[in-house]
C-alpha cells in the first residue's frame, strides 16, 4: 500500500539527496533516491560518467503542485506563487497514448495507455507537491510544453525523491525516450525499461491487453540507426529489418512500426505476408515500395528519425512492432544496458586488416585497403544487425548477407559489386591510417563483437 502523501508548504530549497542508484522495482513499489549530500556540478552537462549521474545534479526549475494528470507522461502543474497551470511533459520516458497521438494515428486508447495514466495519477494526485528538474529551463516540446523530470514529495523521507519516471518504466508502461540535450537521467530509465522487457511486465507482455492477434507470430526487428555522416541527408540509410523468425506464416498487413517517439508511424500495407525467414526492409525516408529491391518499404520521412549513440551522454532509441490492437509484439532498443552479450561474440572475428595502399589513384588505393572477417563457428551467421566501424565511419553489411561456417568475408574500403565472399565499404578514397588504428565489429545494440588493432 502506498503511504498517503501529507500536504506541506512549498519549499524552494534543494533537497539533500543522495547518490542515484538504479533499482528496478515492481509495480506498486516507490522509486526513491537515497540520502547523501551531493553538490551540483559547475557545468550541468555533459557528465563524466552518464551511468552514475546523481539526480541532484539536474537543476531544479520549478516547485509547485499537481493540478491533474492528462495521460501517462503528461500532467498539469501549478508553480508556487502562480494561479494558472502549465502542461508538463515528462522527460526520459514515453507512455502509450490516450486516444492516439493527438488523434493523428489512432481513434482509440493504445494498449497500456489507460494503465499508465492510472499509475501516474496514483503517484501525482491533485495537490501533490512536486519538483521539476531539467538541464535547461528552456527545454520544451510539442506545443511549447515544458519538458521536465518530475520528483514527487515523499512524506516518509521529507524529500522530493519519488521518481515518477522510474515508476512508470519499471512497471512496464513506458518506452525509453531520450533527448540529446536532456539525457542526464536517460541511462537509469533505460535500465528500468530493459528489466521490465526481460520480465515481460506491462506492455512488454503481448497478452497485456487481451489475447493477441496471430499468437504464434514470431517476428524480429533489427534497426540500422546510423546512416553515416549526415543522417538527415540520407534518411533511407536508416532502416529496420523485420523478419519472420518463426515456423508459421505471418500476415503483417495493418501492423504498425514506430520508433520511441510518436512522430513516425508506419502501417504495413495489405499483402505484407512473411513466410518463415522472409523479411521486409522498412527505410525511414521516401521511396517507391518494392524498389530498388522487392522487399523495400518506406516510412516517408524527409529527415532521419533513429537516434545515434553518443560517447559523452546516453542517447539511443528503439523501434517497436505493434499489431492492429497496438499490443507490442516485438522491439529493438539501442544501446544495450542489461545483459550485453551477443551470440556472435567468439564466433565472428576480424582476422586481418590491411591499411596500406600503394596506388596514387584514390579509387584504386581504397580497394587496396581491406578487412577480413571470419566465421569460426560451425553454423552460418547472418550479418544483419552487425556493422564495421573505424573511428567515426561505419559500414552496415549487405542486408541478408551471410558467412558460412569456417569461411571469411573480405570488405574492401572502395567501391565495387558485392559477391558471396566480398563486400565494398563504398569510399571514394583510402580510409585506414597506415601507422596505427583499430577496426571494430559491433552489433546494432552497440555491443563489441571483435576488434583488430595495428
Amino acid at each position: 500500500m502506498r503511504t498517503r502523501r501529507s500536504r506541506r508548504p512549498f519549499s524552494g530549497s534543494t533537497p539533500q539527496g543522495g547518490r542515484f542508484a538504479v533499482v528496478v522495482l515492481c509495480l506498486g513499489a516507490l522509486s526513491v533516491i537515497g540520502a547523501v549530500a551531493h553538490a551540483a556540478p559547475s557545468t550541468p552537462f555533459p557528465f563524466p560518467d552518464y551511468s552514475t549521474v546523481d539526480y541532484t545534479q539536474v537543476p531544479i526549475q520549478e516547485t509547485g503542485v499537481v493540478d491533474v494528470v492528462a495521460d501517462g507522461d503528461t500532467f498539469r502543474f501549478i508553480e508556487e506563487g502562480s494561479s494558472s497551470y502549465v502542461t508538463v511533459r515528462l522527460l526520459g520516458i514515453n507512455t502509450p497514448e490516450v486516444r492516439g497521438f493527438y488523434n493523428k494515428n489512432r481513434d482509440e486508447d493504445m494498449c497500456g495507455a489507460v494503465e499508465a495514466a492510472r499509475v501516474l495519477a496514483s503517484l501525482l494526485p491533485p495537490g501533490t507537491p512536486v519538483q521539476l528538474r531539467s538541464l535547461s529551463k528552456a527545454s520544451t516540446g510539442l506545443d511549447g510544453r515544458p519538458q521536465r523530470y518530475a520528483f514527487a514529495w515523499n512524506p516518509a523521507t521529507g524529500q522530493y525523491d519519488i521518481d515518477v519516471q522510474a515508476e512508470l518504466a519499471s512497471a512496464g508502461l513506458a518506452t525509453l525516450f531520450t533527448l540529446s540535450n536532456e539525457a542526464a537521467l536517460s541511462y537509469s530509465y533505460a535500465v528500468h525499461v530493459a528489466n521490465a522487457q526481460a520480465a515481460g511486465r506491462g506492455i512488454w507482455n503481448p497478452r497485456f491487453c487481451g489475447p493477441p492477434e496471430q499468437p504464434d507470430a514470431s517476428v524480429s526487428l533489427i534497426a540500422h540507426w546510423n546512416a553515416g555522416r549526415n543522417d538527415n541527408a540520407n534518411p533511407n540509410g536508416e532502416y529496420v529489418i523485420v523478419r519472420n523468425t518463426g515456423g508459421t506464416v505471418v500476415d503483417l498487413s495493418g501492423w504498425i512500426l514506430r520508433d520511441s517517439g510518436s512522430t513516425a508511424w508506419f502501417t504495413f500495407p495489405n499483402g505484407s505476408v512473411l513466410t518463415p525467414d522472409d523479411y521486409r526492409v522498412v527505410h525511414v525516408g521516401q521511396g517507391t515500395p518494392g524498389s530498388p529491391n522487392p522487399r523495400d518499404l518506406y516510412m516517408g520521412s524527409t529527415t532521419a528519425l533513429l537516434a545515434n549513440v553518443a560517447r559523452d551522454r546516453f542517447t539511443g532509441d528503439g523501434v517497436y512492432l505493434l499489431d492492429p490492437s497496438t499490443a507490442f509484439r516485438s522491439w529493438f532498443d539501442w544501446p544495450c544496458v542489461v545483459d550485453c552479450t551477443d551470440p556472435a561474440q567468439g564466433k565472428l572475428t576480424i582476422t586481418d586488416v590491411n591499411p596500406i595502399a600503394a596506388s596514387k589513384k584514390p579509387s584504386r588505393a581504397a580497394n587496396e585497403e581491406y578487412i577480413i572477417i571470419k566465421n569460426t563457428s560451425k553454423q552460418e551467421i547472418n550479418l544483419d544487425g552487425y556493422y564495421a566501424a573505424y573511428r567515426s565511419a561505419t559500414y552496415p553489411f549487405v542486408i541478408n548477407s551471410r558467412i558460412p561456417a569456417g569461411k571469411t568475408l573480405t570488405v574492401f574500403i572502395g567501391k565495387g559489386l558485392p559477391s558471396k565472399h566480398t563486400q565494398y565499404w563504398g569510399r571514394e578514397g583510402p580510409l585506414l591510417r597506415n601507422t596505427s588504428g583499430t577496426v571494430e565489429l559491433l552489433s546494432e545494440r552497440n555491443v563489441l563483437i571483435s576488434s583488430k588493432k595495428w
